[in-house]
């Protein structure tokens, strides 16, 4: 039986400067076995958090990557950001009028003049905002009628403390000699399973409940 997958990322994270930057850019999912581009926030569904129920926008993900490779049955594989849960039905429609507005020159300077506006300032956040934000990821496995097979929930800190950690992990990973297999492979592939799920939880990241 073929599977689906949607994961999102970061519920009580900052928001990232790219938010703004990349709604008229097209976002790559993995869907009825292959990769096809499709319009940033196009899609919006919601996820049970924390029991309170959080909506998200679609957004890139390297998980349509590398999760395809390490599980054959997985027919698609679509990333949520919901960075702003109570925004993403009107992401939806602000990413609907950029795309259409900038298919004209007009549209095109307009959208850019708000992209530049809505651009916080560079470098992110410091660490007291970082420490002020959580992220709680969820993944939801269902069958190819949509049926729910299995749901994962995972805490920790900042998003970007996360991405900075796990970064500084692989390094020293790789350094030690502990990389399985060259190459520009996902962190499974890489590290494999165990090593990965030990070093998430070394950086703060654990299950928690729905």
């Amino acid at each position: 039986m073929r599977n689906r997958l949607a994961v999102l990322a970061g519920v009580y994270a900052a928001a990232p400067t790219g938010v703004a930057d990349g709604i008229t850019l097209p976002v790559t999912v993995w869907e009825n076995g292959q990769l096809i581009d499709e319009r940033a926030a196009h899609r919006v569904r919601t996820f049970k958090v924390q029991g309170k129920k959080k909506a998200a926008a679609l957004a890139s993900g390297t998980e349509i990557l590398y999760l395809p490779a390490q599980f054959p049955t997985l027919e698609s594989v679509n990333v949520y950001n919901g960075w702003f849960p109570a925004l993403s039905r009107g992401l939806q429609l602000v990413s609907a009028f950029a795309n259409t507005a900038v298919k004209t020159p007009v549209g095109e300077r307009v959208v850019d003049f708000v992209k530049a506006r809505s651009i916080g300032p560079a470098g992110g956040p410091d660490a007291a905002e970082r420490a002020r934000t959580r992220t709680h990821a969820v993944a939801v496995a269902r069958d190819g009628s949509g049926a729910p097979l299995a749901e994962v929930h995972r805490e920790g800190p900042s998003i970007y403390d996360i991405t900075g950690e796990l970064m500084a992990w692989a390094g020293h990973q790789l350094a030690r000699g502990r990389g399985r297999t060259p190459g520009v492979v996902g962190p499974i592939e890489a590290f494999g399973i165990d090593a990965l799920t030990h070093g998430c939880a070394e950086i703060g990241l654990t299950r928690s409940t729905p």
